[in-house]
């Protein structure tokens, strides 16, 4: 199948904004606020009442809807971006404000499972829209913003969760008040969702709005090598990310950092990452993507190994926080790979795969990392960690750089995977 990628290849000034690019970043902004505002709040509330199991059916429900996020990103394909904005921002909202039922298990699952609908919907909405919308020389300072935004909506968010309650009163009312004060952040989002285009989408071949187009199965078969290196680099990712992600304030704390401190070197490290989606823009436009992919995650590899062997206390928190650097560097380079890589009329099904894969692999990791740790030790755990994050430093730009080549070969888009 011969399908083209979102825009024309024509020169562009980096440095100009794209247009809808500002009402991107606030969108983003507002979403992650209310997420972190909810996702802080929520497990602190559900524990005041000893109903943690249902804030568990709650936060697996919501991931089994991420992992059908290949049919909503062929929604997107179909229907163009805006209305699958809304439609998750209207979704997402709503499973946020079933979150302050604490007591019915069934509650609880439908919140979940309506909320990972619509942040799926988002996720994959904000990527089909930078594909039809932004040329490929302004993407990288279009993600490098929206990654800042998404930390600063994070940082505020966790940062002032507590605080909130705090002056509602403390009580139950507190902690209602700040999950329904979250779920209003996402729906103002909708007020801030950057327009389509009217015209046709460029290398759609059709409208937003027109429902033709190759169904689902179609569509990853006549790109299957590219369907395939998605769903392998997907999982890869995911499996090794919950390896460490929720272990770190154990880590930091086995490594004899002070218990009061931990949370200290974490938001150091959510810091590092802020300044890092700063300067990312310029630094991407400057380099190519697969290289910086290359050195990044690298770098994470070598990162991830210290802390597995390191026996300062200090060195571990300077690793950790330095480590959030070159994961935001990878983090963004490999969307930037992605954007490129992606057929245009049938990019949003390529990220949905993309992130039903990483939610597969993330809860394959979620299901053994516990009886790792306890079986090899934290250690050998994160040696292990170590271990995949080299692999995925590889195989990611051999993949992509393999498929730039080949395609290029037979005269197909993606034509150019920028190396």
């Amino acid at each position: 199948m011969n399908v083209t990628r979102g825009l024309p290849h024509k020169a562009v000034d980096p440095g100009r904004r794209a247009t809808g690019s500002r009402r991107l970043a606030a969108f983003t902004f507002l979403f992650f606020t209310g997420m972190w505002l909810s996702k802080t709040v929520q497990p602190l509330y559900f524990e005041r009442h000893g109903h943690l199991v249902a804030f568990g059916l709650s936060y697996t429900a919501m991931a089994v809807a991420g992992t059908a996020s290949v049919f909503t990103g062929r929604l997107a394909d179909r229907w163009g971006s805006r209305p699958v904005f809304l439609a998750g921002t209207l979704l997402y909202a709503a499973g946020m404000a079933l979150r302050v039922v604490h007591a019915l298990p069934v509650v609880a699952v439908v919140s979940g499972f309506v909320a990972g609908l619509g942040a799926s919907g988002i996720f994959i909405a904000i990527r089909t829209w930078i594909v039809h919308h932004v040329a490929e020389e302004q993407r990288a300072g279009v993600v490098a913003r929206r990654e800042f935004m998404n930390h600063a909506g994070m940082a505020l968010g966790t940062g002032a969760a507590g605080a909130l309650v705090a002056l509602a009163g403390g009580d139950d009312r507190g902690y209602v008040f700040v999950l329904l004060l979250a779920a209003g952040c996402v729906l103002a989002a909708a007020l801030a969702v950057p327009p389509d285009r009217t015209a046709a989408r460029p290398g759609s071949g059709t409208a937003p709005g027109d429902k033709a187009g190759p169904g689902l199965l179609q569509t990853l078969r006549g790109n299957r090598a590219l369907a395939c290196g998605v769903v392998g680099t997907g999982l890869l990712m995911g499996f090794y990310v919950s390896l460490l992600t929720p272990y770190l304030p154990l880590l930091l704390k086995e490594r004899g950092v002070p218990l009061e401190l931990v949370g200290v070197v974490l938001a150091a490290a959510g810091l590092s990452r802020l300044t890092a989606a700063a300067l990312a823009g310029p630094v991407l436009r400057r380099r190519p993507p697969l290289r910086v992919f290359l050195l990044s995650e690298s770098a994470c590899a070598v990162a991830t190994l210290v802390l597995a062997l390191a026996v300062n206390p200090w060195t571990a928190a300077v690793v950790l926080v330095l480590r959030g650097v070159f994961l935001l560097g990878a983090t963004v380079s490999q969307e930037l790979l992605q954007l490129s890589a992606f057929p245009g009329a049938v990019a949003g099904a390529f990220f949905g795969l993309v992130q039903s894969a990483f939610l597969a692999g993330d809860a394959l990791g979620g299901a053994v990392g516990g009886w790792l740790y306890q079986a090899l030790g934290s250690d050998r755990t994160v040696l292990v960690a170590t271990a995949l994050t080299a692999a995925n430093a590889v195989l990611v730009p051999m993949f992509y750089g393999r498929l730039g080549a080949r395609t290029s070969e037979t005269g197909k888009e993606p034509a150019h995977v920028p190396g």
